[in-house]
């Protein structure tokens, strides 16, 4: 089976954003770390793990429907639901030792989990726009000792084939485990969909390329992601008058492929009322991008006290109010970028 990119792209991003999320809940740092991806089946998968887990089903609604699963040692979970519940580090070893797992942890752990879903809502839906809508399903005990054999065991996760995605998860004081994502394979395809787009993306990025190419324009790059026409032609002109080469981009666009091809320095995004699903693309473009410096200044044709908040939290560093100046967008962008 060939690699799933535009998946394995969004459970990266997902886990990202989720480990930032449970990192806030929990009141430490909870980081990403890398991760490897594959095929693999679900007997291969099982037999490799001798420890007792956590399995934790995430139903997928709307247009593409199905169940996908995340996987955590149970040694870990009692970390997130200990230090949930504010337990000291030293009752924590503790109660991993004796595999104490008891109803206050199973709830601390099922308002972790459902963050986590939550982020993985938040980047999926960008996405997939209203083809997605993910729902945390009740965590279930694994124990390999007890369950191989057992009917019930199959009921749990069903036999076939399996994307995984095994990411590093990384809390300092304690040594993580496993926090792994199983996507049976037929769903994983229907969430890899992007790929269809692709060949259409990728004309109309080198159409905006060859608009201000870097021969017109030797200034720094600025991603301009907006998929109103008007709007990113407005922009791109102003950026221009200004010595800046914009980048020019739809929401569906290649962006990891712009961003490296053109060293962009900063990301204008645009979106039209800075709603939830419009505020998420923030998330997603800090979440691919973590180890390139470019700083996100977001435009919308309204925002409320609570959407700035939002967007703020997710990465933005400026907010700008649709129609804006000329005067007021250079001003905003030339901040970020290195003087000549």
């Amino acid at each position: 089976m060939k690699e799933l990119p535009n998946l394995r792209e969004m459970l990266e991003a997902s886990l990202v954003q989720a480990a930032n999320e449970c990192g806030q809940l929990l009141g430490v740092d909870l980081y990403m770390d890398g991760s490897v991806a594959g095929p693999i089946s679900k007997a291969d998968y099982f037999a490799e793990i001798t420890g007792a887990s956590l399995i934790v089903g995430i139903e997928s609604k709307e247009e593409y429907q199905g169940k996908f699963y995340m996987v955590v040692d149970l040694k870990d979970a009692i970390v997130l639901s200990s230090t949930l519940l504010g337990i000291p580090p030293s009752r924590v070893v503790e109660k991993q030792r004796l595999a104490i797992f008891d109803p206050d942890d199973v709830d601390a752990f099922s308002e972790i989990a459902n963050q986590i879903t939550g982020s993985f809502n938040t980047v999926f839906q960008p996405f997939l726009p209203r083809k997605v809508h993910l729902k945390q399903l009740v965590p279930q005990k694994y124990i390999p000792e007890e369950q191989k054999g057992n009917a019930d065991e199959a009921e749990t996760i069903p036999n076939g084939e399996y994307y995984l995605v095994k990411p590093k998860m990384v809390m300092p004081g304690f040594d993580l485990e496993r926090f792994d994502l199983l996507v049976p394979l037929q769903l994983a395809v229907q969430f890899n969909v992007q790929e269809r787009k692709q060949g259409k993306s990728e004309e109309k990025e080198q159409d905006q390329d060859d608009e201000y190419s870097a021969d017109e324009i030797d200034g720094p790059a600025v991603l301009v992601l907006e998929d109103n026409s008007t709007d990113r032609r407005q922009f791109s002109e102003i950026l221009a008058a200004n010595g800046v080469k914009p980048v020019m981009a739809a929401y569906d666009a290649d962006l990891k492929r712009l961003v490296t091809m053109q060293n962009v320095k900063a990301v204008l995004l645009g979106v039209a009322n800075a709603d939830e699903q419009e505020l998420a693309l923030c998330i997603k473009i800090a979440n691919l991008f973590p180890n390139i410096p470019a700083p996100i200044i977001m435009c919308a044709r309204q925002w409320t006290r609570a959407s700035v908040l939002k967007a703020l939290k997710f990465g933005a560093k400026e907010i700008l109010l649709k129609p804006c100046s000329s005067e007021e967008l250079s001003a905003k962008v030339m901040k970020y970028l290195p003087s000549s």
